[in-house]
């Protein structure tokens, strides 16, 4: 047998050559695998490492505010039980606190409702700046005199010098009285020389209040910018928590892309923002991946190239034999795949379309058998149903009626082919409860007693009782216990309100109702289709679902619903029982 007939007569032989000629393929693949793995790992490590320098810097943060305000604090409780202003020991001791090692206040003042206090700053402070912290004290002291603990940032500083941070603690004697406040100004300098020390080399950070303005950075121009509008901030704000991601910044249009960092601060509605060009942080990613594609290009280019040609015999078959069986999955269950050569596709096809042929005879003799059965099974339903309706000669035919009505409202609530179907039978069925009524009161011709009204009010429960048995009719059994349920409530046999009547129960009443209304009973005389209309819209939203009215009323109007024999109805009566 010659090489072109063996190619033809099996698959095994294209195989065997596209694995013998292309042995550049493993390489490749592992080459990209390895530039993916480093590319993601690298990105990881990076992302993790800019994270856990936020988390650093934020706790660092914390440390530094909270240690402040605790001590401004402790302070406070102790001084409030004095009661009263001693300001030579007051000065001593606020000086003390200004003067201890590792602490940033550059203003302390205590501030009595009545009398004369006391401060200390540090001797930098200039005028203007003086006089602005002297402005926020007081609007502090004045919160404090309500009993508010006051926390603030002043960012419009004169200079340009580095915001402060006032700190105001009401000062409460042992019989609960506010008779004072102790007021401090912290300097946020020193945080703001900590984001721009050499450890953060390379890396913009922010420091962001609750609105994403910046309260200090390490690139001093961004005070005050708003960075909400930045992707990361945005996200932040709107779930506060740590966050790492790549975008474009917002203010500085020279950095590109940036790797950004954010985590919150402590208590504080404060968080770190760590930023840093995406090109340097990803620099070892793109250096991996051009070594890693200049020693796999040439063989990739080859190794697609013969891949391709000898995989088309392949694919080719396989390809229109998975459109075949598309189409059949689809339902077109006389499609045939075209088979041509002698291979194992060729069999494969060949198989394929005995089976599909198999296959649509089946489901033919399925569909009739079906077909059948349903036939059936409505026969059936509507024998029951002939036999409940002729026990009243006055409702004969009614429950098809209800079913047709019922089936059209569905139709225009859009419901599902399923639904409907359901929605019929259960129509058909709903005074199935009537066989277990006796006939003196189904025909008594006049108005029935309570106690007959009352027996009249079960068959609902009855003809539920009688279906429940049925695995199959489980669907349908809440169109025959609940429609005789109103939208308001006062229904029975459950009294259900609203959204609690089962959507098959609402729309069997709607039509239920409709019919009585429009045939003669031994109690009434059909009215008129105007009447019956304007009484069941003036029903909508206490006895009916609005949204069943809306479509019954929709239904009448393109002639889907009309009532039984127009010509025999009679004036409209006074009254509706």
């Amino acid at each position: 047998m010659g090489i072109i007939a063996r190619l033809r007569s099996s698959l095994t032989y294209p195989i065997a050559a596209t694995l013998v000629l292309v042995t550049v393929v493993p390489m490749v693949a592992v080459g990209v695998l390895l530039t993916t793995s480093s590319r993601i790992d690298l990105r990881t490590v990076e992302n993790r490492y800019l994270g856990r320098q936020a988390v650093s810097l934020a706790s660092e943060t914390a440390l530094f505010y909270d240690g402040h305000r605790t001590q401004l604090s402790s302070a406070a409780l102790a001084l409030a039980a004095a009661e009263r202003i001693d300001a030579d020991g007051f000065g001593t001791l606020l000086e003390g606190m200004a003067a201890e090692p590792g602490r940033a206040f550059v203003y302390l003042q205590i501030i009595p409702n009545r009398g004369t206090g006391a401060f200390a700053m540090a001797p930098t402070l200039k005028t203007e700046t003086i006089e602005r912290l002297d402005g926020a004290i007081r609007e502090a002291h004045e919160r404090t005199a309500l009993g508010e603990v006051v926390e603030r940032v002043l960012l419009d500083m004169p200079a340009d010098r580095p915001p402060k941070a006032v700190m105001a603690f009401p000062l409460r004697s042992s019989s609960g009285e506010i008779w004072g406040s102790l007021s401090g100004v912290l300097d946020l300098a020193p945080l703001e020389n900590q984001l721009a020390a050499p450890t953060y080399a390379g890396t913009l950070v922010s420091l962001i209040d609750g609105q994403g303005q910046v309260i200090i950075s390490s690139n001093p121009a961004l005070r005050r910018s708003n960075l909400s509008d930045s992707p990361l901030v945005k996200d932040y704000l709107r779930k506060p928590q740590r966050l790492t991601l790549a975008y474009n910044h917002p203010r500085d249009i020279d950095a590109g892309m940036v790797l950004g960092s954010m985590a919150p601060v402590g208590t504080q509605e404060w968080s770190v923002l760590l930023e840093r060009s995406a090109a340097e942080a990803y620099a070892p990613v793109r250096r991996s991946q051009l070594r890693t594609s200049g020693l796999t290009a040439l063989a990739a280019v080859l190794a697609l190239g013969i891949g391709f040609l000898l995989s088309r015999r392949l694919i080719i078959p396989l390809q229109e034999l998975a459109d075949t069986s598309s189409k059949i999955a689809e339902g077109n269950l006389a499609v045939r795949a075209t088979v041509s050569g002698e291979d194992e596709l060729a069999k494969l096809g060949n198989n394929f379309n005995h089976m599909a042929g198999n296959i649509e005879a089946l489901v033919r003799k399925l569909k009739q058998a079906l077909r059948q059965n349903q036939e059936l099974f409505l026969e059936t339903i509507r024998t029951l149903a002939a036999a409940i309706d002729a026990k009243d000669p006055y409702t004969r035919g009614h429950s098809e009626r209800v079913a047709s009505y019922s089936m059209a409202l569905s139709r225009h609530l859009g419901l599902k082919q399923e639904e409907v179907f359901q929605i019929h039978i259960a129509a058909i069925l709903h005074d199935v409860g009537k066989l277990g009524v006796k006939d003196g009161i189904l025909n008594k011709p006049g108005g029935l007693s309570d106690e007959e009204f009352e027996i009249m009010r079960q068959h609902p429960s009855i003809g539920a009782q009688i279906m429940s048995p049925i695995r199959m009719l489980k669907d349908i059994i809440p169109g025959i216990r609940n429609h005789h349920e109103t939208w308001d409530g006062n229904g029975y046999p459950d009294r259900l309100l609203g959204d609690q009547i089962p959507m098959v129960a609402r729309i069997i009443g709607v039509a239920d109702t409709f019919d009585a209304m429009t045939t003669t009973r031994p109690y009434q005389q059909a009215m008129t289709l105007e009447y019956v209309l304007a009484k069941m819209r003036s029903m909508s939203g206490s006895r009916f679902d609005p949204l069943v009215i809306d479509a019954f009323l929709a239904a009448v109007e393109a002639g889907d619903v009309s009532p039984p024999d127009r010509e025999s109805q009679l004036p409209v009566p006074s009254e509706v029982s």
